[in-house]
């Protein structure tokens, strides 16, 4: 069996060029080239892949084939993996990461973390980005292990030493609970009532620190991820302290009643972006970083 010749880039261009240009003669006008030579890859490509790519005398524009019109749609997915990979090996020439990895604490507004995501795309679309949500010391863990370059998280769960740190915005905490829970109604509780009612906990899930923080009651269910604790006092169990931005629309909507209490009146979460010393991310992850810095300073402005 004779091997079929192989493909090139260059053919797939002048076939995308004329089904877009709707002719020939246009094709070749957009590719700066003569429309015999536009014509003579047209056919052999169609000789090299045995089908008619289009339909010709039916109309005197370029008509796709059904055939055709299959082989232009996985031209262009090809087309664009080969810009893709241009533009990727460009980067990795100019120095970009092969990857940046970052660790975020779900405290961190979703809204703040998808802006800092959304823009970082836009301004670096090659380079792939390995994200991940933990909580509380976690995120200092996977900074010192090397599975994230980048950790945004508590500053109080995050200990100085060969870290370099930069101060964010913090979150405020509010404590919740469904409509129907005894501490609801009025939204005031007195002195000690939040003691005799189950609280829910975020909690430390590594094996060595299992920490507890913000205990009030004497009932605590501890939990390890905060859409967890969030569904629960949706349905009714328990209260706990929530990032306000989270748990805004829930209020808003009488979903969830931020609650007054004495015992626990939340405050805000101190949060801080950083990464090793010794292991500083590459131009893009160092873009990352100033962008949620001005990101901060335009919250900072309202």
């Amino acid at each position: 069996m004779t091997k079929p010749a192989p493909l090139s880039l260059d053919q797939l261009q002048v076939l995308l060029s004329v089904a877009e240009a709707g002719s020939f003669a246009g094709a070749a006008r957009r590719l700066n080239r003569a429309t015999s030579a536009v014509s003579y890859a047209v056919d052999t490509l169609e000789s090299q892949l045995g089908i008619a790519l289009f339909d010709r005398g039916t109309t005197r524009r370029a008509k796709l084939s059904t055939a055709g019109e299959a082989v232009v749609a996985e031209a262009k997915s090809v087309a664009y993996s080969a810009q893709m990979l241009r533009a990727r090996v460009k980067g990795l020439r100019e120095g970009l990461e092969t990857e940046v990895s970052v660790v975020v604490d779900a405290m961190f507004p979703s809204e703040r973390l998808v802006e800092a995501l959304k823009n970082f795309h836009v301004r670096f679309p090659t380079v792939p980005l390995r994200l991940k949500l933990e909580a509380l010391g976690e995120i200092e863990r996977s900074l010192r292990s090397g599975t994230a370059v980048i950790g945004i998280g508590g500053s109080v769960h995050m200990k100085s030493e060969g870290l370099r740190s930069i101060q964010l915005a913090g979150v405020q905490l509010v404590p919740v609970a469904a409509p129907g829970h005894p501490l609801a109604p009025g939204g005031r509780a007195k002195p000690g009532a939040p003691r005799e009612h189950l609280q829910l906990i975020l909690t430390e899930q590594s094996a060595t620190d299992r920490r507890d923080f913000g205990v009030v009651s004497v009932n605590v269910w501890r939990l390890g991820d905060l859409a967890s604790k969030h569904a629960l006092l949706l349905a009714g169990i328990g209260w706990g302290g929530m990032p306000e931005p989270m748990v805004r629309a829930d209020v808003d909507a009488g979903r969830l009643v931020r609650l007054q209490m004495p015992d626990w009146r939340g405050g805000v979460y101190p949060l801080q972006v950083a990464h090793k010393n010794d292991s500083p991310p590459g131009p893009a992850g160092q873009w990352l970083i100033e962008c949620l810095i001005a990101q901060d300073d335009a919250l900072a402005r309202f």
